[in-house]
């Protein structure tokens, strides 16, 4: 019994050893985040921002104000807020906001449409005002880069491309952040780097453009069967019906989101992220078995071979540093190594914690909104 659990660490750990140098081989070959052309003023489309906002009045100008920022002409730009049911200040300042700003639209979002519920509810309402050519879908909490707009359309190139998303990082106000940050930019390169190899997996919520013809072809969000990860839910769909989609590692076409501000609220968003990960291809099921397992595959290991522990967890880290190193290089974001150290407390950690969290019988709480799931 003992050498099956020695010899069942092993394998676990060579296993997650292969797929972070694959993931490094990944990010290091692969090349094709640039758009084959820079599309002039007349040559861009007409889009369509579409924001959903709840409880959102300490986050929403930072969001509106980097709109108004955008590199793109502003008579083919649509932005359209969906108030959904705000208990705070956030229709006041959005309604000040905008009022001298022709281009942008307050709907305050008070019923439902078809199956959509909560954000997915909002932005099916918001589409069906939508007049671009494409959706350009954000968070009232993330500020969008200032060639955001400009290069993400650019990428719609292929032929039935529905979907292209890029990447969001977190602001990094403090170590909390930071460790956020990391973790999200090493999240997203490991979605970039298994795309590439055919493992598609999702697009980022509050950083992501859809062909409106996409879009309608699934009916839209009042079609699809509720989830709490709606953008999962419609990146899914449009897969099954033949269309294409992109991950963008790319330094414009990167938003940043706000960090969240304690361990509790973390702790539902991840729970959020993995319940709607449940509809997920098996293989991310066998990758997040693997990652998760790791610590107590290392624990394991070291019971019996202590040198071989150290071996494989000297080797993790390597690998793991110099996947987060190469991705920030990718996308011009400062270096702190004394903060990579810190990410491998905080990773081993969260990980942990997450797996504790989402198995207690406590109901998913997002947006003061709690979810029977």
């Amino acid at each position: 019994m003992m050498e099956i659990l020695f010899k069942t660490g092993v394998i676990i750990l060579s296993a997650y050893i292969i797929i972070q140098v694959l993931n490094i081989f990944s990010l290091l070959y692969f090349e094709n985040d640039q758009p084959e052309k820079e599309l002039s003023n007349d040559e861009l489309p007409n889009i369509s921002l579409l924001i959903a906002a709840r409880n959102e009045e300490v986050t929403i100008l930072r969001c509106l104000k980097s709109v108004t920022e955008l590199n793109y002409p502003k008579n083919k730009i649509q932005v359209l807020i969906g108030n959904d049911v705000s208990e705070d200040n956030t229709q006041k300042l959005i309604e000040k906001f905008i009022k001298d700003k022709p281009q942008f639209s307050l709907l305050n979002i008070s019923e439902t449409l078809g199956k959509a519920r909560g954000k997915a509810n909002v932005l099916a309402q918001l589409a069906h005002k939508a007049t671009g050519d494409f959706y350009l879908i954000t968070d009232a909490d993330t500020a969008v880069g200032k060639n955001w707009a400009r290069e993400i359309v650019s990428h719609f190139t292929e032929n039935k491309m529905a979907i292209v998303s890029g990447i969001t990082l977190v602001e990094d106000k403090g170590l909390f952040g930071r460790m956020q940050e990391i973790d999200w930019m090493y999240f997203m390169g490991l979605l970039r780097s298994s795309a590439n190899f055919g493992l598609n997996c999702t697009a980022v919520g509050n950083n992501m453009a859809i062909d409106k013809r996409a879009y309608w072809d699934v009916g839209g969000y009042e079609n699809l069967d509720f989830s709490v990860t709606e953008d999962y839910k419609l990146y899914k769909e449009v897969r099954k019906r033949g269309w294409k989609t992109k991950n963008i590692l790319n330094k414009n076409i990167i938003n940043k989101s706000v960090a969240i501000e304690n361990l509790k609220q973390l702790m539902h968003q991840r729970k959020r992220w993995l319940i709607g990960a449940r509809e997920l291809p098996f293989y991310w099921w066998i990758l997040f078995a693997l990652f998760g397992s790791f610590a107590p595959a290392i624990i394991v290991v070291f019971i019996f071979d202590m040198k071989l522990a150290l071996i494989f967890y000297l080797i993790k880290l390597t690998l793991q540093t110099t996947s987060i190193y190469i991705l920030q290089n990718k996308l011009n974001v400062r270096k702190n190594f004394d903060y990579l150290i810190s990410y491998e407390f905080y990773s081993n950690f969260i990980s942990l914690a997450t797996m504790i969290f989402f198995s207690l019988p406590i109901k998913l709480q997002w947006k003061n909104r709690k979810y029977s799931v």
